[in-house]
């Protein structure tokens, strides 16, 4: 299976926004903030959709400011992309990503994809609803061309409440990275051959496993059993990086009120989910897909324990054996490593119990359900480390 998958990242400590357009914002040590000095003031948010606003602040003044990022050139044309980005929302503040397209030399319109904010006193997190036009679809958290794009760009309106801002004492909205997970559109028929393990320097294959990521249970909750695998698998993750060994209900919780997507009317956006945890102090996460679980073991090896996206159906011979569940549509997992065969081992959230969240999926299974579901969707969430450690170096 011939599957091209490709990665593009912007990130402060990189300095990668200092070539930006800016316009109501500057660059603070590599952050892209937002200036109230130079933004413009708008009278109220008259132009945000219909119940994105609170009430409480329909009619309230806001500080507005872009960044527009050049042409940027992907290394082939790509038919389907998802953005990331991690921020600093401070309360009253919230962004709105936008993506353009070049395709057969022209541009594309802008497209709006979201309204964001860490927390929703002022704002209610939304996707845009669905749509197509100009042979491009927007479906939550993934843009779909009809023709193939050779390169892109970025924009965001970066706002705050007048207000807000002048009690903030120069606490601003200000961005920390975005990314662009760019591919083919995802396959549509398994492949013929399965990955196999990466060749390890050891004289035989050992197990990578990372187990001390917190064994958490979607299904212990009461509203949690089908909706809360993203935030759960996040929270596993967060968890395992913080060290956090208490209880999961406090950073279940705070994930899934952290990632709620009110136009998607659940908690699976897969932005919404990387911006919550990369929104997390000395944290980054993107989105990305890969074109094998051999590509996710220098992640493993390195630490990182990843959040993958799958379906299955095992009445209908689309198989992941030792599933929880019989079938999902569509579901979020927490891989932590592979064992000595090279089958991969999961922290699984929708196993009954905290206690029976540990399993062990085949590697030939786990990879077609999670490749023909997501096109090789998975989180990747990590400390920003010292550069001698930085393991953005794996994309």
């Amino acid at each position: 299976m011939d599957y091209k998958t490709g990665f593009f990242l912007a990130r402060a400590k990189d300095k990668s926004f200092d070539s930006w357009f800016l316009k109501g914002c500057s660059v603070l040590e590599g952050y892209p903030v937002l200036d109230t000095e130079k933004a413009v003031l708008i009278p109220k948010p008259s132009d945000l959709p219909e119940g994105t606003i609170q009430p409480d602040f329909k009619d309230s003044p806001y500080f507005e400011g872009f960044l527009e990022s050049p042409e940027l050139v992907a290394s082939f044309g790509f038919s389907s992309c998802i953005p990331s980005w991690n921020a600093a929302s401070p309360e009253g503040s919230w962004l709105e990503p936008e993506l353009c397209f070049k395709i057969d030399e022209s541009w594309s319109p802008w497209i709006k994809m979201a309204y964001w904010a860490m927390d929703d006193g002022v704002l209610k997190r939304s996707s845009i609803k669905r749509h197509a036009s100009n042979g491009l679809s927007v479906d939550t958290d993934t843009v779909k061309l009809d023709k193939p794009a050779a390169a892109f760009k970025f924009r965001f309106r970066l706002c705050m409440l007048q207000k807000k801002a002048a009690e903030s004492q120069g606490n601003l909205i200000r961005i920390k990275a975005v990314s662009l997970s760019y591919s083919d559109p995802k396959p549509v028929c398994a492949q013929s051959t399965v990955s196999m393990p990466v060749e390890r320097p050891e004289k035989s294959l050992k197990a990578m496993i990372l187990d001390t990521v917190p064994s958490c249970s979607q299904m212990v909750y009461p509203d949690g059993g089908d909706v809360w695998c993203s935030p759960t698998s996040v929270s596993m993750v967060l968890g395992y990086w913080q060290k956090d060994k208490g209880p999961c209900e406090p950073r279940v919780k705070a994930a899934v009120s952290g990632v709620y997507d009110r136009v998607y009317g659940g908690h699976g956006n897969w932005s919404f989910n990387v911006a919550y945890a990369g929104s997390q102090a000395g944290m980054e996460a993107y989105a990305a897909r890969f074109g094998s679980l051999a590509a996710l073991e220098p992640w493993i090896k390195s630490g990182v324990p990843l959040v993958l996206s799958v379906s299955w159906n095992n009445e209908e011979g689309k198989t992941l054996s030792g599933a929880p569940v019989p079938k999902s549509a569509g579901h979020l997992t927490t891989l932590i490593g592979f064992d000595k065969c090279g089958d991969p081992v999961m922290n699984e959230p929708a196993s009954p119990s905290n206690e029976t969240v540990r399993r062990t999926y085949r590697r030939s299974e786990l990879e077609t359900r999670w490749l023909l579901a997501s096109g090789g969707l998975a989180y990747l969430i990590f400390p920003s480390d010292s550069d001698d450690e930085d393991r953005a170096r794996l994309f």
